[in-house]
């Protein structure tokens, strides 16, 4: 066994003397390489590994449960002007990323990474750091979180600490006004810790929503959002895959045996439990990213929750949706609400009273479209603009320059209809009983703390439509129905007419 040993040593040193593998810095992660062949191609070495990606520890609360290797994020040291030829094992290689400083990262080219487990690639600089995404480190969070906390909007505490001792920041987000009635929104992300895609998505939202924009403002006034964005700082500062330090999937700990959960779910649970013992939980958005080739809501069926939360969790996403190149009606998923997931634990404590979802960009392309541009910090950022913009319209938010006006100050001549066959807003919807029937909208600035900015605003109805999957082209979203100048004032008055048996639900409201 010792000479075997020599032997490989031997291999490894002479025939590689140059070509280090490490994953020794913060998120890393690799499990070994091992050389295969080394030859000459007209005069440019090339040499070929077999690299595995490292699996989780295994799962003490599912040892059914297999564990994952799908994150890797390793350094080669010695590749100047050399082919380097990867197979990787264990995980995929779906265009992954290098980088030559470890800050600014290239996606590989279909070429260099032609299928599912290869990475061919002849690398310019002597060393060179592979991802399987762009990674987003704890260092880089709490960087951000010291820009974030510079505005007084912006609290920082600290719900506790995970096993390893590493502490899990929340960040509380509103305008400090005393004001009462606002809406309650928790977000958390990176329960699985390859999911960086999902963190630079929040991240953006994280950015605009404490920005000092007029539409940030709006949004702080209307609600108070609470935001962990990391939930489990040990996996990623140790380059697992999708557990915890001690290898839990704390995705689906939330009702497994109390020897069994990990003080992140335990404290998040507790975190909850002080919120919803002071009132109701608006929305909670669990931020993920997913193999699959597409953005998507995981949304629960009606049969497994109730008709009310289906149709809530159905009209944000048709939001999202909305204007947004990167999220189509066919990419939503459904599945059954489980009490294993956080959303069950909100159903089990909540039931339909929130909002609860999970939220899924992906890794690769959008909307299974291959040909289409692929995902990147630019795209994710432009996904995140419109996500916050969803959850804004969602909540209702009246703002300057985007105006949601939710409740009509008259209406003559309609039905008020409180059925679940529609997607809509809110307890009820109107429908039309004759021609020519009239609806009053009125928005008062003031009440707001709103200024509303002189100038032209396009005016959009929500077309409430049938209660499907996949949303016909021009029902449940946002359709233009006209344009009104506005001269001054924080009130807005705004009259629509509707055809006999038209659905007219809120109204819109963007100044151009």
């Amino acid at each position: 066994m010792k000479k075997l040993v020599i032997i490989l040593l031997f291999i490894a040193t002479s025939a590689t003397a140059q070509i280090r593998f490490s994953a020794d810095f913060e998120s890393g992660s690799m499990e070994k390489a091992e050389l295969v062949s080394q030859e000459n191609k007209n005069g440019t070495e090339s040499y070929t590994y077999n690299f595995y990606s490292r699996f989780d520890p295994a799962n003490p609360a599912r040892p059914t449960l297999a564990p994952s290797a799908r994150w890797y994020y390793f350094r080669m040291d010695g590749v100047k002007d050399k082919e380097i030829i990867l197979n990787v094992k264990n995980s995929d290689a779906r265009r992954p990323y290098y980088s030559y400083d470890n800050e600014n990262w290239t996606r590989f080219s279909e070429t260099e990474s032609p299928d599912e487990k290869t990475i061919i690639k002849k690398y310019t600089q002597d060393t060179v750091y592979i991802a399987y995404y762009i990674p987003y480190t704890y260092s880089r969070l709490l960087g951000k979180i010291q820009e974030w906390v510079q505005y007084n909007w912006v609290d920082l505490s600290s719900i506790g600490e995970s096993e390893h001792g590493r502490n899990m920041p929340l960040l509380t987000i509103t305008n400090k006004n005393g004001k009462e009635g606002k809406k309650v929104v928790y977000i958390h992300g990176r329960v699985h810790t390859s999911e960086t895609p999902g963190t630079w998505h929040l991240e953006r939202m994280i950015d605009q929503l404490v920005a000092d924009t007029p539409y940030a403002h709006a949004l702080r006034e209307n609600a108070i959002y609470y935001i962990l964005p990391f939930t489990n700082p040990d996996g990623v500062v140790e380059g697992n895959s999708r557990s915890n330090a001690n290898g839990v999937n704390m995705e689906v700990n939330w009702d497994d045996p109390e020897e069994v959960t990990t003080k992140e779910v335990k404290n998040m649970r507790a975190f909850l439990q002080s919120l919803l013992a002071k009132g109701d939980v608006d929305v909670f958005l669990n931020m993920h990213s997913q193999s699959m080739h597409q953005a998507t809501y995981w949304v629960h069926t009606a049969e497994t929750s109730s008709d009310k939360l289906y149709r809530n969790i159905m009209v944000l996403a048709n939001l999202t949706m909305q204007d947004n190149p990167y999220f189509a009606k066919k990419d939503l998923c459904f599945s059954k609400m489980g009490s294993r997931y956080c959303e069950g634990w909100f159903w089990n404590n909540a039931g339909d009273r929130t909002l609860a979802v999970t939220f899924e960009t992906p890794y690769t392309y959008y909307s299974q479209n291959k040909e289409g541009e692929w995902v990147s910090i630019e795209n994710l950022q432009k996904f995140g603009d419109c996500s916050l913009i969803a959850l804004g319209d969602y909540l209702q938010a009246g703002a300057p320059y985007r105006i949601n006006i939710s409740e009509p100050a008259a209406a003559k001549g309609f039905q008020t209809m409180t059925d679940n066959s529609k997607f809509y807003f809110g307890e009820s919807y109107l429908k039309a009983s004759k021609e020519g029937a009239k609806v009053k909208y009125l928005f008062n600035g003031k009440a707001e703390g709103v200024d509303l900015p002189v100038g032209t605003y396009e005016v959009y109805k929500w077309a409430a439509g049938d209660n499907i999957r996949v949303s016909k082209e021009g029902e449940n979203e946002w359709v233009k129905v006209g344009e009104m100048k506005h001269n001054g004032g924080r009130k807005i008055k705004y009259t629509y007419t509707a055809k006999e048996g038209e659905l007219v639900d809120n109204l819109l409201l963007k100044r151009k």
